[in-house]
């Protein structure tokens, strides 16, 4: 191709720092070109899909549905479906007007951040966080901050909230149980995160895409069943990893339905909906899937996570076994020693065909950040012979 014209030379501040690239989706190709590759960096939850899933997209494809848009908040019975869910897993008094459907938390997210968030304001992330959830607040135009949870225990410190509130800060955003570290947030934390909001005008934004995967008896709490932040929070969240469908794209943003009601408008003007197909699929999932789903889900995940970690101690590395989700962050000094985090995940690629996510992803200040995140949602025969090679590292 020529040179670019000068019409091109000059692109959106707000979206210049995505040109550092990559490294989450560069990792996956370089391990996608490795035979007999293992990828345990994104987290793609390679997983079976519920019968009813496929069932309901597929009756909508092959004739139970005109293939049309949908209402740009979504179709009226899946908005029903999550509605009760919220009700019943999640104790929110919410209806169908409470509720939009987006392309996964990801397009909740966006949604909310162009309807809520003005140009110059700042919006908190809890450290580590979630690295899109760090570069999409730019793109509002927002500047994000981070506060740092505790290193160890990974408990929120409230007094290291009120360190960075000012009269910018528009929204916190909380997320649990929490990806890259599998943090779960308590009603203890919550109710304190309540306490330093107290007076203020700022927002909550959640993401709870992992909520049905919490382990060592904990179950997840989503902030807006807490008294103080019911009436601040917009509730985010996803079908991708709870049905094991991260390409169908189908999540929604839950809340009061003055608010939910703009950001569905903002929506249609991004996206205009959700796939029909996807949102029937996910409908029937919702209506015939029985509680036990959810709770075998939780279960066969706390397997997983308890044989992961016992492979990744003996081959060396160090990490405290996530509350939840299906990450873990693992300092790798032992192994790899004092390479920064990307040459220590191509180094591991080299050695035994698994990649990760390079650690530094997921914080401000990553100087010093000896640490790599895994996700352990695969098959078991992957995930043993992940587990082998890991062991392999010690031989």
């Amino acid at each position: 191709m020529s040179q670019l014209h000068r019409a091109f030379a000059r692109t959106a501040a707000r979206r210049q720092h995505l040109d550092q690239g990559n490294l989450l989706r560069s990792l996956t190709q370089v391990i996608n070109a490795v035979p007999g590759g293992i990828n345990l960096g994104q987290g793609v939850c390679d997983l079976d899909t519920p019968a009813p899933l496929r069932a309901g997209a597929m009756a909508s494809i092959d004739g139970g549905d005109r293939q049309l848009y949908t209402p740009y908040a979504g179709l009226p019975e899946l908005r029903a479906a999550i509605a009760q869910k919220l009700r019943r897993h999640n104790g929110l008094p919410y209806e169908a007007a409470n509720v939009a459907v987006t392309t996964g938390s990801s397009g909740a997210f966006f949604a909310a951040g162009m309807t809520l968030i003005e140009p110059g304001d700042e919006v908190v992330l809890f450290e580590p966080f979630y690295s899109y959830h760090w570069t999409t607040v730019p793109l509002f135009g927002a500047v994000p901050r981070p506060v740092a949870l505790d290193r160890e225990t990974l408990a929120f410190d409230p007094a290291a909230l009120r360190a960075v509130l000012g009269k910018r800060t528009r929204a916190v955003v909380v997320n649990t149980p929490g990806n890259p570290s599998g943090k779960v947030w308590t009603r203890a934390e919550l109710e304190q995160l309540a306490a330093v909001l107290d007076g203020t005008d700022v927002l909550v934004l959640t993401d709870e895409v992992y909520e049905y995967m919490c382990f060592d008896g904990r179950a997840h709490l989503s902030p807006a069943a807490v008294p103080g932040l019911a009436e601040r929070t917009l509730t985010m969240n996803s079908f991708s990893k709870t049905f094991s469908v991260t390409g169908w794209r189908v999540g929604f943003l839950a809340g009061p339905a003055p608010i939910v009601e703009k950001c569905g408008i903002v929506f249609d003007q991004i996206e205009v909906c959700a796939a029909r197909p996807t949102q029937r699929g996910v409908q029937r999932a919702l209506e015939q899937l029985p509680d036990s789903y959810y709770t075998d889900l939780q279960t066969g995940y706390q397997k997983k996570r308890d044989a992961f970690c016992a492979a990744l101690h003996e081959a060396g590395f160090g990490f405290t076994a996530p509350q939840g989700a299906y990450y873990v962050m693992a300092d790798y000094s032992r192994v790899f020693g004092d390479l920064e985090p990307h040459p220590a995940v191509l180094r591991m690629i080299e050695r035994i065909g698994i990649n990760a996510v390079p650690g530094h992803l997921f914080f401000a200040r990553p100087d010093g950040v000896r640490s790599m995140r895994f996700q352990f949602a695969v098959d078991w025969p992957v995930l043993e012979t992940a587990m082998q090679r890991l062991r392999s590292l010690q031989a």
